[in-house]
């Protein structure tokens, strides 16, 4: 192969991750279809209830875990988007219904980054060729970026309706122009997933996945080595799984509230939660145990001067004898105060129902670090 045909791959490959970071699709590339004269035509696979992006098996590294997670962020977050466009079509706003839909293809298009994301990078150490898989489904997202484009145009030409009728001779021609550069694009979008799920292209991700799947897990395990031999990975993990299973429990507590707008914003929190308590895998190989998760760390400060704690000079100059629980105890309580607050100052509000659930999960999270719940 000549150089500059080389030089031509590798720039495709760069652009399309330097450009999308993490798309759609299960690596094909080519399962997003074309756009409809509406926009609303193809799904393009982006899961638009994304309530927690927990696709994960045991064989996944620790860095393909919060690649997952974090994929289930932006995919929660498209599903949102969708949501709001659902409920934007069926008000009685003008053109309500062609304005959902530009928004419902909008939080697909967002979808559908997050499911490139949790299928390709999400998928290491399961999957042979992640990178691949990520650059392939640009085409995906390309194709639901055109349907958002074609939708738009059909916003435009609603608006040469009713009593803006009179707009017509302008809003018509121009919403359907808009609508065909929308289905040129989303057409665009299946040929350049194909090219990229093929041939050359697929050949140096192959090579590329062979080379950094194993960095990272090298990565990791110094990471993990690193916490493990300071006695400061374990803790750290179990901080980062508290503090984002109570984020994932604000998340699930707003869901449950079924209230307009509010409730869709449970699954991002939740998906957020999860990313969060995610991070701590790659800071230690082991189980974390212990009543607390900060108690680990507390037990070194309480005085270990020696042993096989790498850090006892340091520890045993710091001296006392405390414990998980009264050394986190003041930023529990403070979290618990602010959890009550949230909780009083809504109570009789319309907002009760999210104030209640927020400062609820505010509460738990303050009395797993000591503080005391009211």
């Amino acid at each position: 192969m000549k150089t500059w045909q080389r030089g031509t791959l590798v720039s495709a490959v760069l652009a399309g991750l330097l450009v999308l970071g993490g798309c759609a699709s299960s690596g094909s590339g080519d399962l997003s279809g074309t756009s409809g004269g509406d926009g609303s035509s193809a799904n393009n696979g982006s899961g638009s209830n994304g309530s927690n992006g927990s696709t994960t098996t045991a064989s996944t590294t620790p860095t393909g875990d919060v690649a997952n997670k974090s994929g289930g962020v932006v995919t929660a977050t498209g599903g949102a988007i969708s949501s709001l466009g659902t409920a934007i079509g069926g008000s009685n706003l003008p053109s309500a219904s062609a304005l959902g839909n530009v928004v419902d293809n909008l939080g697909n298009t967002v979808s559908t980054l997050g499911t490139g994301v949790q299928s390709g990078l999400g998928s290491i150490g399961t999957s042979k060729n992640p990178i691949g898989t990520t650059v392939s489904s640009t085409g995906n997202v390309v194709t639901a970026a055109g349907n958002t484009v074609t939708a738009t145009g059909g916003l435009v030409d609603s608006l040469g309706t009713g009593p803006l009728q009179p707009l017509s001779p302008v809003t018509t021609p121009v919403g359907g122009a808009v609508q065909q550069v929308g289905q040129a694009v989303a057409n665009a979008g299946g040929t350049l997933g194909t090219a990229l799920s093929t041939g050359p292209v697929e050949q140096v991700t192959q090579q590329l996945s062979s080379a950094v799947v194993p960095l990272t897990s090298q990565v990791t395990t110094a990471t993990q080595t690193a916490g493990n031999t300071t006695g400061l990975g374990a803790p750290g993990t179990n901080l980062l799984q508290t503090v984002g299973g109570g984020v994932a429990g604000v998340g699930t507590s707003l869901t449950a509230t079924n209230a307009p707008v509010v409730s869709n914003l449970g699954g991002v929190v939740t998906a957020t939660g999860n990313t969060v308590a995610a991070l701590g895998g790659p800071l230690s190989g082991g189980s974390a145990s212990g009543s607390s998760p900060l108690a680990p760390i507390t037990g070194a400060l309480g005085g270990a001067t020696g042993g096989s704690n790498p850090l006892g000079a340091v520890t045993g100059a710091l001296g006392g004898s405390g414990s998980a629980t009264g050394a986190t105890a003041p930023i529990g309580s403070l979290v618990t105060n602010v959890g009550s607050s949230v909780t009083s100052t809504g109570a009789t509000t319309p907002l009760a129902p999210v104030t209640g659930a927020v400062g609820g999960a505010l509460g738990t999270v303050g009395s797993a670090l000591g503080g005391a719940h009211h």
